[in-house]
């Protein structure tokens, strides 16, 4: 459940739970940051890039917040890079009614910003790309 207190924190660590849990390719490889030591790809970093809020009616402290989450998706090659990203996305989409889904944990309305490619040059390169995507939050206190 998304509180006022940690509402970063919150969001992050669903996501981060649920696509460590149930992408087979990248299970425990789910970050809220670049790692910092040497890394195995593939896997994949999470942080909230974005966040607005408006009160959610007169008279209240309660307020109705939009929040824009990038997950980046870094790869060894084209296709493991888009099999992460098509399923990042399918289960993003695909939790939002179920039990102990996104909307259970106040995520709600769930939307596909954009998917971009940020490939570094060469075969040998990292391959990566970013989902932005977003999720609302009603009456938070």
């Amino acid at each position: 459940m998304v509180t006022v207190s940690n509402f970063i924190a919150d969001v992050l660590y669903f996501i981060k739970n649920d696509l460590g849990s149930n992408i087979t390719a990248v299970t425990s490889k789910v970050y809220t940051s670049y790692p910092k030591k040497n890394v195995i790809y593939p896997l994949v970093t999470i942080k909230m890039t974005n966040q607005d809020a408006t009160r959610a009616g007169m008279q209240t402290t309660a307020m109705d917040v939009t929040a824009t989450i990038e997950v980046r998706i870094w790869a060894r090659n084209e296709k493991e890079k888009d099999g992460i990203a098509t399923s990042v996305y399918n289960r993003l989409r695909s939790i939002q009614f179920t039990s102990s889904g996104s909307v259970n944990n106040d995520l709600h309305d769930f939307q596909l910003l954009s998917m971009v490619e940020v490939d570094e040059e060469g075969d040998t390169g990292v391959k990566s790309r970013i989902l932005q995507v977003q999720y609302k939050f009603w009456n938070i206190n």
